[in-house]
C-alpha cells in the first residue's frame, strides 16, 4: 500500500461513511483498515490532505479530532475515487 492508496483509502472511507456538511468521521475511524505499520503514513497522508483542503478538520469532540470532506471540492473528489 504506497500513499497513493492510503490518500484513495482515506477518501473514499469519508465519501462512503457521507461525512460532508453534517456528518464527521473521527481520524481513528477513518485510518481502521490501514495496517499499524503505515499509520505513520496515513497520518502524514491525511494532514496533507488538510493542507490541500480536500479533507476539513471538523473540530474535536470529546472522543477525539473528526474530519470530514470539502463539499465545495466534490467534483474532484469524484475523480479521485474513479482513478
Amino acid at each position: 500500500m504506497d500513499e497513493h492508496a492510503i490518500r484513495r483509502h482515506v477518501v473514499r472511507r469519508l465519501y462512503t461513511k457521507k461525512a460532508f456538511v453534517h456528518g464527521h468521521l473521527l481520524s481513528e475511524r477513518l485510518l481502521h483498515g490501514v495496517p499499524s505499520h503505515l499509520r505513520g503514513t496515513a497520518k502524514r497522508v491525511l494532514a496533507q490532505l488538510v493542507r490541500e483542503e480536500v479533507v476539513l478538520r471538523y473540530g474535536p469532540t470529546e472522543h477525539g479530532a473528526a474530519y470530514q470532506l470539502n463539499i465545495e471540492r466534490l467534483e474532484e473528489i469524484e475523480r479521485m475515487l474513479q482513478e
